[in-house]
């Protein structure tokens, strides 16, 4: 049993209150109010020689009592961490306060250095747009970033003039703890971090708000509301159907008074065909796409593609180019190296695997003139197909029998977007297709911001004269854009 002292430094007595209370239930803890019956004292926002200090102002110890040099001084990240694994955990180096005057040197050889010490070695460098800054896919804040995305995509389903910027500002906090390389254990971390530090920028007072909460108490009362809400996991549900958006969720949800799949398929309901084919495979289409699945269909469009039009290349962009092991649909670029020989390859791919697909929806191109009113759009006139592609299930005869794909059960609904590209664009398509929703919208505003030029998904141009600038590979238009180069797995923001 460990006696723990909670030091009122930086922390009121609605708080101490309630950390006594759960740390009296645990079992392992003891709450004591005298510091010298104490064997560990927690503090939050605080050194230990700032501890050391409004203990000695306050007349709880004094500076020379030999008591004090035999505690164990610790961050309340630690008694967080503690509870919620319901055992005492080990301290890492952080959580240990640090000493600089009060403690002997053998005492102050115990951790690293002072927090101020590491926050100026860490996010004063951090840039403002997350394209400057290199994104991993596995990162140390998973649990502040889902946090962050639950408002992100609450605001989203939300039917109101600001929902687009809430959800902007909560994915922006979110990019910019997942670009760190190391994990946020105390809030002055927060210093100065881009879209969460408030003096840093105007809209990021909530995202600090809901980080310091969950360090604090372990979660966020927020977004513990926003799950938990009746509103959120109706639109969950609604906006998992393909080919339902939030605003034909919130029909469903407040003027039709549904709230479950079930609701949906039992309501006699005016569908599309997309909604109606959403809810026909709905359970396929809201499994994960798995790597090994997602390769055998590129290999399948890859055979196809050169067996019409030789040197036909078909490219995997999307999440599975940035490394991920599963995700939602597979996104494939089909080009050709001489410029011309791609056309009419996705009228010939969709005719020859016709018995492959549930359903296509084919979007005309218009590649060969982009005007400058064109460019400065952010989607792109690539002629392509969102399609639902039959799946072989393991164990059942090869794809190509036709007679297999025509018996239901033996394969799977998989969504497969199909992308045609010149090659005189197709570097920039491929950027285009690789990164996170916001990597592009961040590189695009860094391009126009600081550079004064335009990027899309089909080239790059001045903004005065629309002057075309030419680039043969994503190396070249980093290097172009003055940016160091992020491979695709550092595009995760």
């Amino acid at each position: 049993m460990e006696i723990i002292y909670f030091v009122p430094r930086r922390m009121n007595k609605a708080r101490i209150d309630h950390l006594t209370r759960i740390a009296n239930k645990s079992g392992f803890f003891q709450v004591t109010t005298d510091i010298k019956k104490s064997n560990i004292l927690v503090a939050q926002d605080s050194s230990g020689d700032e501890v050391l200090e409004f203990l000695t102002k306050n007349r709880t110890v004094a500076l020379n009592d030999v008591t004090i040099e035999s505690k164990s001084f610790r961050d309340v990240s630690w008694f967080i961490n503690c509870m919620k694994e319901g055992y005492i955990v080990s301290v890492e180096d952080n959580q240990k306060l640090q000493f600089k005057h009060h403690l002997p040197a053998s005492k102050q050889e115990d951790g690293p250095p002072s927090k101020k010490a590491r926050i100026d070695k860490t996010t004063d460098r951090i840039p403002m747009y997350a394209c400057q800054r290199s994104t991993p896919l596995q990162h140390h804040n998973k649990q502040f970033t889902d946090a962050l995305e639950v408002l992100e995509e609450h605001a989203l389903y939300r039917d109101d003039p600001n929902s687009e910027a809430r959800a902007l500002a909560f994915r922006r906090g979110s990019a910019t703890l997942k670009s760190l390389p190391y994990k946020i254990t105390h809030v002055g971390q927060l210093k100065n971090l881009p879209y969460i530090d408030s003096t840093n920028s105007s809209k990021a007072g909530h995202c600090k708000k809901i980080i310091t909460e969950i360090l604090e108490e372990g979660f966020s009362d927020e977004v513990e509301g926003v799950t938990n809400s009746e509103f959120f996991k109706s639109m969950k549900i609604f906006c998992g159907i393909f080919g339902v958006g939030p605003s034909t969720a919130r029909k469903w949800f407040y003027d039709l008074n549904l709230r479950t799949l079930e609701d949906i398929k039992t309501k006699k309901l005016t569908l599309t065909k997309d909604q109606t084919l959403g809810l026909r495979y709905h359970e396929d289409l809201n499994k994960p796409l798995l790597l090994e699945e997602a390769n055998h269909i590129a290999k399948l469009v890859r055979e196809t593609c050169t067996a019409l039009r030789s040197g036909c290349t078909v490219t995997v962009v999307g999440g599975f180019r940035r490394g991920k092991d599963k995700g939602h649909d597979l996104d494939l670029i089909i080009s050709h190296p001489i410029e011309g020989n791609e056309e009419g390859m996705l009228a010939m791919v969709l005719e020859k695997l016709d018995e492959h697909f549930i359903y296509t929806e084919k979007k005309a191109s218009n590649t060969k003139r982009q005007t400058s009113l064109e460019s400065r759009s952010t989607m792109d006139h690539f002629e392509k197909c969102f399609s639902i592609f039959k799946y072989r299930h393991e164990g059942s005869a090869k794809q190509s029998q036709s007679n297999i794909l025509h018996l239901e059960g033996t394969w799977a609904a998989k969504r497969v977007d199909l992308i045609v590209v010149p090659k005189s664009q197709f570097a920039f398509a491929v950027l285009g297709w690789t990164g996170t929703k916001h990597f592009e919208r961040e590189i695009r505003r860094y391009v126009r911001s600081e550079k004064k030029l335009v990027l899309t998904s089909h080239g790059m141009y001045t903004l005065d004269t629309n002057e075309s600038i030419s680039a043969d590979s994503e190396e070249e238009i980093f290097e172009k854009l003055g940016l160091n180069f992020l491979p695709p797995s550092e595009r995760c923001c």
